[in-house]
């Protein structure tokens, strides 16, 4: 986080903007077919599918009092605020997602995956080779998706076909 934070102060230094211009949420991991490492700052989500389990939301995306509050990596607090989180199992399927897509895919009221979200999109995953930016896209821009968000929608995908 304190890496993150510097390289931010360098991009004020070096142009034009004030350090709270750059506010934005930051959601990592590391994954292995074994095991994930995953932390995040502020709202989106990250899931996981452990082999042979169900669908975990691994945090809680964080929510304000008031719409798009939330923590960002400029905030004060930001090194407080992170959660952290590792499983150490074998996992299928991961999932991360901006705040866009929290609407259709988690359900609010018990902040739990919407498993018919996910399964065609895993689905998918097992049964092609080609590339996926263009079908996430097409996906991402249609309109009974844009009709319950409007806001940033980005969605990465991951896969293990073989745990060994």
């Amino acid at each position: 986080m304190t890496k993150v934070q510097q390289e931010l102060q360098h991009v004020t230094q070096v142009s034009k903007v004030e350090f709270p211009d750059l506010a934005t949420t930051l959601l990592v991991f590391i994954a292995t077919s074994k095991w994930l490492v995953a932390m995040q700052i502020g709202d989106g989500f990250i899931l996981a599918k452990p082999v042979g389990e169900k669908y975990q939301l691994l945090f809680q995306p964080d929510k304000g009092e008031y719409i798009n509050e939330t923590t960002f990596v400029t905030s004060a607090n930001a090194s407080a605020e992170m959660q952290i989180r590792v499983l150490a199992e074998p996992l299928e399927f991961i999932c991360a997602a901006t705040d866009g897509v929290e609407k259709v895919a988690i359900n609010y009221a018990d902040w739990q995956p919407f498993p018919p979200f996910f399964q065609p999109l895993e689905q998918y995953l097992q049964t092609t080779e080609q590339p996926l930016e263009e079908d996430l896209k097409e996906f991402l821009q249609r309109k009974d998706l844009n009709a319950r968000t409007t806001d940033d929608k980005t969605l990465l995908l991951a896969l293990w076909t073989n745990n060994q």
